[in-house]
């Protein structure tokens, strides 16, 4: 299954404006998330370990009604601060988990520590051999066709009973999104993972998710590259001490140096003026 067009970049905003805004008028009843969280920089981070981000996903999908997750690192809650459509979406989003090191490390300093960091590809991993345990079938949505195909011969490896509902490319344009929409919901998927980047995937699973008879999604950015081997991922020792950053922008200085430089030191200034806030005794959240 692919599809012809123009890939739905990082950059890219996805849906129209239109459809966006009548999708979240227009979305199903939130399931009360039994989650602790911690706000940061007006974004609530789920306070969960990985094993219970999955135990709390696992609730969604028994609900029956679409559901849908979000992960978050700096850059993205800067965006968020800067885009009301973007920071609706992660306020209305089922759950929110911390995807970048700075997160964890920005509720250390506000004296609210997560529990641990959850990332969009290992919780797309755990989420992959969680629903092969459990009968539940998935669609791929994103990224190139080579990765996207890469990413399905790699589960069928590595998971045969994992039952793969359909997969597209990221290569589509909007007026192809209804009918690659009624082709997820014609293949009975329980769960959709969204390989657009950022906020391309928010924007395109909150203005269809209902429409698509999913359970529960999933945003995993560039997680397919990682999967398929078109792309490397930092080793295990730099994910551990939060340098998984530092391994992107020592392979992509170029593309990365603005992302790095001016969205981190944005973050620092909202967490700052958070935790200012906080010593003062103003609990009003950043706009």
């Amino acid at each position: 299954m692919s599809g012809g067009g123009v890939e739905v970049a990082e950059e890219q905003r996805g849906a129209g404006a239109e459809e966006i805004d009548r999708s979240l008028s227009s979305a199903p009843p939130r399931l009360c998330s039994s989650a602790s969280s911690v706000t940061i920089a007006g974004i609530p981070v789920a306070n969960l370990t990985e094993n219970e981000t999955v135990a709390e996903i696992d609730r969604l999908i028994a609900d029956q009604r679409p559901h849908y997750a979000a992960v978050v690192n700096a850059g993205k809650i800067v965006a968020a601060n800067q885009d009301e459509r973007l920071k609706q979406i992660l306020l209305d989003a089922d759950l929110v988990t911390a995807d970048g090191m700075s997160v964890v490390w920005a509720s250390r300093v506000l004296g609210q520590p997560l529990k641990q960091r959850v990332t969009g590809i290992d919780l797309f991993e755990r989420l992959i051999a969680h629903a092969e345990q459990r009968g539940l079938s998935v669609y791929l949505l994103g990224a190139r066709e080579e990765s996207v195909r890469g990413v399905v011969e790699q589960f069928t490896k590595q998971y045969p009973s994992l039952q793969i509902a359909g997969y597209h490319n990221g290569y589509f344009t909007d007026s192809e999104s209804q009918s690659l929409v009624e082709s997820i919901r014609l293949s009975r998927a329980d769960l959709l993972f969204v390989a657009m980047g950022s906020p391309a995937q928010e924007y395109w699973i909150a203005s269809n998710i209902g429409h698509t008879g999913v359970r529960f999604a999933l945003g995993v950015g560039g997680s397919f590259d990682h999967v398929s081997g078109l792309a490397r991922r930092a080793p295990r020792w730099m994910q551990r001490i939060g340098f998984e950053w530092l391994y992107r922008f020592l392979r992509e200085p170029r593309r990365m140096w603005r992302r790095y430089l001016i969205g981190n030191s944005l973050f620092i200034l909202l967490i700052a003026r958070q935790r200012i806030g906080h010593s003062r005794g103003d609990t009003t959240a950043i706009r």
